[in-house]
């Protein structure tokens, strides 16, 4: 049976806050971009055959029909005036970008995810032939793996029925390397129909060895209501290759179900925004109380915590979340506690810490703000609290002011207190967040609001 689209974004979210999740992107992925799929880039090759296609033609086969009939360097020719362009504007992929995946793994030959992640100056690691995977460091970048060739080197793409067959020769390592992550990792397809065998047949594979233990993917399919094998074909995929389909009626929808996935992912990522000089004996205390209260609480709920490392109270925030994070066994802590400090360099350092600030929230759902330097002598909106605030307000974040008197944050309190309308989450909370209420009852009241806002 297909999968509940609630079902889908809540069980991929965790997968994806877990960072075990892996792209697999086919031609349809791109179509989005403006370039072909299979069936319109192979069309005119078919008529030039004098021949007909439709959903059950075979294009390695046309290829190579058309190679034995014109010219292996003909059929590379053609493909490259389609596919060889500079197009790649799509909402689909900057979507698919936002979620977080570190490998993507296409047979589509064009370059639309090399160049989407170009624009948001993401560095990746370009795959396409065996001997790249001695040279990279697949650690380090974004991967993305060409598993039919690339545009650029047009006589290793994988093309005709005679390519195919050779692919477990050419491309025996990458071969390997993408029947471990589909052990390892839990796949979204997206843009594929699943009409080759290269996926199948690893899936199949992997099944024989592991059985039902072997874990699931999935897919986003369109509905395809013509097609009276379609709902057989769905539980086949689901029943044999452990591949779980969530149905859509239109194509459009697809970007639509991923911005509620992105949604999901980031309301689980909690950013807290604070800092103070102060070495006074109450602000002290209250900053040890509340970093080992809500790191707890927020980790303990399956939160993210997400800290610029602000003077003090950052150190006070990490150590405790640590220390809870170690008591309970969790071996990877970077993916429950994420550290990303705010520094620039030279006359450009306020503009980088900007970026960077702006970057680090947007990944997030909600953020908390406590503390803050209030120098008298200068403009409030000149601290780092404040100017994380004014980003979170921007990017329309859960707003959480928690207020300690003479600090921003009780300049952040007072503003949102008096346009309580815009916040309707926080109406008839905001006299618990405030430091004179025990840090205890501040924390549960904070898990009850990020709860009340997180529901898909």
């Amino acid at each position: 049976m297909p999968i509940e689209k609630k079902q889908f974004i809540n069980k991929f979210a965790q997968q994806a806050l877990d960072e075990r999740i892996s792209l697999f992107l086919g031609a349809g992925g791109s179509c989005d971009a403006g370039y072909p799929n299979w069936a319109s880039l192979f069309e005119p090759l078919a008529q030039e055959l004098g021949v007909t296609t439709n959903e059950e033609t075979d294009y390695y086969k046309l290829a190579q029909y058309y190679s034995n009939r014109f010219g292996q360097a003909e059929l590379r020719k053609r493909i490259n005036d389609r596919v060889n362009r500079n197009e790649y504007k799509s909402n689909l992929i900057e979507e698919l970008i936002d979620i977080g995946f570190t490998n993507i793994w296409t047979t589509n030959f064009d370059n639309a995810v090399e160049h989407n992640f170009l624009q948001q100056n993401i560095l990746i690691n370009k795959v396409f032939k065996d001997s790249d995977l001695s040279n990279i460091d697949i650690h380090k970048r974004i991967n993305v793996f060409k598993m039919n060739g690339d545009i650029s080197n047009l006589d290793g793409i994988i093309a005709t029925q005679s390519d195919f067959e050779k692919y477990i020769d050419s491309h025996h390592i990458m071969l390997m390397f993408f029947k471990r992550e589909l052990i390892s990792s839990t796949f979204l397809f997206i843009g594929y129909s699943f009409t080759d065998h290269l996926v199948l047949d690893c899936l199949s594979e992997i099944q024989r060895y592991l059985g039902e233990s072997m874990n699931y993917h999935y897919t986003i399919l369109k509905k395809e209501k013509d097609n009276p094998y379609f709902e057989y074909f769905v539980e086949d995929l689901e029943k044999r290759y452990h591949i779980r389909a969530l149905i859509v009626d239109e194509y459009y929808e697809i970007p639509l179900v991923l911005k509620e996935l992105n949604e999901k992912i980031r309301s689980k990522r909690v950013f807290i925004s604070g800092a103070f000089s102060s070495y006074s004996y109450d602000i002290e205390e209250y900053s040890h109380n509340l970093s080992k209260n809500l790191s707890a609480s927020l980790l303990g709920n399956d939160y993210r915590i997400v800290n610029g490392i602000g003077r003090r109270f950052g150190t006070h925030l990490i150590g405790y979340a640590n220390e809870y994070l170690v008591k309970e066994g969790v071996k990877n802590i970077e993916k429950h506690l994420i550290i990303r400090p705010f520094v620039g360099l030279g006359s450009e350092a306020q503009k980088e810490k900007r970026c960077l600030r702006e970057k680090i929230i947007g990944k997030c759902g909600a953020a908390i703000f406590v503390f803050g330097d209030n120098n008298k002598n200068m403009d409030a909106s000149k601290s780092g609290v404040w100017e994380e605030f004014e980003i979170a307000c921007q990017q329309h974040k859960t707003i959480i002011p928690i207020s300690y008197p003479g600090t921003i944050s009780e300049e952040i309190w007072k503003k949102v207190n008096s346009n309580i309308t815009f916040y309707p989450y926080l109406e008839g909370k905001m006299e618990h967040l405030i430091s004179t209420i025990s840090a205890d009852e501040t924390t549960k009241v904070i898990i009850h609001i990020l709860n009340s806002v997180c529901k898909v």
